[in-house]
């Protein structure tokens, strides 16, 4: 499935005691019946939609495994990369470990960006999005965004 317009938005729902979560709406069906759920950079969770997941494999096995940093970062995205399903009911489980990573309890915010999806805390997203200022950054960039 090619992802068309990619993710946006943040959504926020209830993870129960079986670890399953509701998969918001908007993205089910860009995100397909199956997907990848890893690990991201900055204490959250990436979901991504099959057809990204290969992309991204592409990209990644780029990297020569020569090299330490690359191999960490191989480490970090495949080893802890688990195929995903949804339910009749538009769930899916979030494994214990990956949930205990991104020190997800109850609440679970989803944030689209582009070509796959952010599982937050939400105090951690909030946390990190407040560190930083987007106009520094904007103003670094080397080209002119809206």
């Amino acid at each position: 499935m090619k992802v068309v317009g990619g993710f946006n938005g943040k959504y926020t729902n209830t993870l129960d005691a079986k670890n399953r979560v509701f998969v918001p709406a908007a993205y089910r069906h860009k995100l397909g019946t199956e997907f990848i759920i890893t690990r991201g950079e900055d204490q959250n969770l990436y979901l991504y939609p099959m057809e990204a997941w290969e992309e991204f494999e592409e990209k990644i096995k780029t990297l020569q495994t020569s090299r330490q940093n690359y191999r960490a970062i191989i480490r970090h995205y495949f080893a802890n990369a688990v195929t995903c399903s949804l339910d009749s009911q538009g769930r899916f489980v979030i494994p214990q470990e990956l949930k205990d990573w991104a020190g997800l309890t109850k609440e679970v915010l989803f944030a689209g960006v582009d070509t796959k999806v952010e599982i937050w805390d939400p105090q951690k997203y909030e946390e990190v999005t407040s560190s930083y200022d987007i106009n520094e950054i904007l103003d670094s960039l080397p080209i002119n965004l809206p």
